[in-house]
């Protein structure tokens, strides 16, 4: 996540509303009787996705976990994360994949100020269907809210953007940047020091 950076404050905000924080959770749109043997966190990358395979053509959605991963995200995401699919969908490695999706969706732009809070908040409320628009036609709805797999958004704009402020506030702050004069003298005085040594 980065050294003094903590994303605790958003990613507990988004798993509150995409899965009321449980890392076992299976949307509800999934047939009890189509549930995997075993819990999730007690299962590999590859089995979840052998088993969102499996029931993919009988529902509508096969989201999974505190985050509500879909197969087609998880399948390229564990990769591109580092992870190995014989590794847990465990606690850890559904926050480290929740950060990965932060970073696609703007995080990075977003804690050195490149892009608005709102900005980056309407980005994360295209990756999660419990989170609301904060600016435009359709604030505080859910970008797929209508769709087959009756998504809504289930939070407040003023709380979304207070938990997407948080991180930021949190980040630490940005090392002084030195003046071409000063890095100038510091060079000039790495030589004097060399050639006094000698």
């Amino acid at each position: 996540m980065g050294e003094g950076m903590n994303l605790d404050p958003l990613l507990a905000y988004i798993g509150s509303h995409e899965s009321k924080g449980d890392y076992n959770a299976i949307v509800w749109l999934v047939d009890k009787r189509r549930h995997p043997p075993k819990k999730l966190t007690r299962m590999t990358i590859g089995e979840v996705l052998d088993w969102q395979d499996s029931i993919d053509r009988f529902q509508l959605s096969e989201a999974v976990g505190k985050y509500q991963i879909m197969e087609d995200t998880l399948r390229g995401l564990y990769r591109n994360a580092g992870l190995k699919a014989t590794d847990l969908f465990n606690e850890t490695n559904q926050d480290y994949l929740a950060t990965q999706l932060l970073r696609r969706r703007g995080l990075t732009d977003y804690l050195m100020a490149r892009i608005s809070a709102e900005k980056f908040a309407n980005a994360l409320a295209h990756e999660w269907a419990s989170l609301p628009l904060v600016s435009g036609p359709d604030k505080g709805k859910s970008v797929y809210a209508g769709d087959r797999a009756g998504n809504k958004a289930g939070g407040r704009v003023e709380a979304f953007l207070a938990a997407v402020r948080a991180i930021r506030e949190s980040a630490p702050p940005e090392p002084p940047k030195r003046s071409i004069w000063s890095r100038l003298w510091v060079y000039v005085a790495r030589i004097f020091n060399r050639l006094k040594g000698k």
